[in-house]
């Protein structure tokens, strides 16, 4: 079954050019908002070093490939709040690709989907 993944602001489907970095992003902003309901600490739970999280959410929040790749596995996203299919953020949150720069910013109100079909 393959993983359709959006992220709705106002309504609207935001225009990527969607990888596993982006589905990382989601996992990731919905569990750090979620907190003891979704993975308690995302650094045991995913082998991460401690000080990925130093600066965010002042700065925008480092995703290695590998981190990606990790994040975008299905059996890491049913540890998350999109396991439930929908997410509705209640915070900012940025993220930064340490593979190309690219930086994605998810608004307060942003609607993260992931659902099979």
């Amino acid at each position: 079954m393959p993983l359709i993944t959006e992220i709705l602001r106002d309504g609207e489907q935001l225009q990527l050019s969607w990888g596993n970095f982006h589905i990382a992003c989601m996992a990731l902003a919905s569990s750090f908002e979620a907190g003891g309901n979704s993975i308690a600490d995302p650094c045991k739970v995913y082998d991460l070093d401690p000080r990925m999280f130093e600066c965010y959410p002042d700065a925008a929040f480092p995703v290695t490939r590998k981190l990606a790749f990790i994040l975008a596995d299905y059996g890491a996203l049913a540890n998350t709040p999109l396991n439930y299919g929908e997410y509705t953020l209640t915070r900012k949150h940025r993220f930064i690709d340490q593979a190309d720069g690219e930086i994605l910013t998810l608004l307060p109100g942003d609607r993260l989907r992931a659902v099979r079909h």
